[in-house]
């Protein structure tokens, strides 16, 4: 059996309860995908390639490290794939007003004093020049980690039928993993191409995936997500 991310995390008792339990169980694509590309901005990537995980949160304090780098050419691959069929593309658009009044309770919690790295219009907050939305994709505003939350995401995915939701970015134990959880409530069929998906921390990163994959997502290779998407007509207007 190929080894997954998780599995040096979990004991043995987890991987016996695993099998016994029937966790994991693909629930597989549906017919009207649409990718998501959740928060992959300067701020949790860093201004280019190459930094140091250290030297980059010294800047940017959400800075995911190499990791968020590494995750863009296989988001850029299903992108690609994405337009030439026509399916939405979906981004958040994780930004705050200068005051920070709309972070609530964040900014007692996670925020390092009057943060300067998250305020709407700066470099900080856009998504990273590879991934560039185009006009015909759809921005979420949101402030919260679910996209769903207090945003019109539902509303734009009844509108275009979407019943698959391909969730792509960051951070894997935060806003990714509260959009999938809500998608997933939604009824609708989520998957996680792996190797676009990140974290600041190692640990966060392959236990938010093991969860999510036992319960509410496929957890998958890019590979079969590209392969999945290669197989679709080009969808009608």
């Amino acid at each position: 059996m190929t080894e997954r991310i998780w599995d040096r995390f979990l004991t043995d008792h987890d991987k016996q309860i695993f099998q016994l339990a029937g966790y994991g169980k693909r629930g597989g694509f549906g017919k009207r995908p649409a990718l998501f590309i959740i928060d992959v901005q300067y701020n949790f990537c860093g201004d280019a390639p190459g930094e140091s995980h250290e030297e980059g949160v010294g800047k940017y304090r959400t800075h995911c490290g190499p990791v968020g780098w590494n995750a863009v050419p296989h988001i850029e691959r299903l992108m690609h794939l994405a337009r030439e069929i026509d399916i939405p593309i979906f981004y958040t658009q994780s930004e705050r007003r200068p005051d920070m009044i709309d972070s609530g309770v964040q900014v007692s919690k996670s925020h390092r004093g009057h943060e300067k790295t998250s305020q709407e219009g700066t470099h900080a907050t856009q998504t990273v020049a590879p991934l560039a939305p185009r006009p015909q994709d759809i921005l979420i505003g949101k402030r919260k980690p679910s996209a769903f939350f207090g945003t019109l995401f539902m509303s734009h995915l009844n509108y275009l039928d979407v019943d698959t939701l391909i969730m792509t970015g960051c951070t894997s134990s935060g806003c990714l993993r509260a959009t999938t959880v809500d998608a997933y409530s939604f009824n609708f069929k989520v998957v996680i191409p792996e190797e676009t998906a990140f974290d600041r921390f190692e640990a966060s990163h392959a236990i938010s995936l093991f969860d999510l994959n036992c319960k509410y997502a496929d957890v998958i290779p890019t590979d079969e997500v590209a392969a999945y998407l290669e197989g679709l007509p080009a969808r009608s207007s």
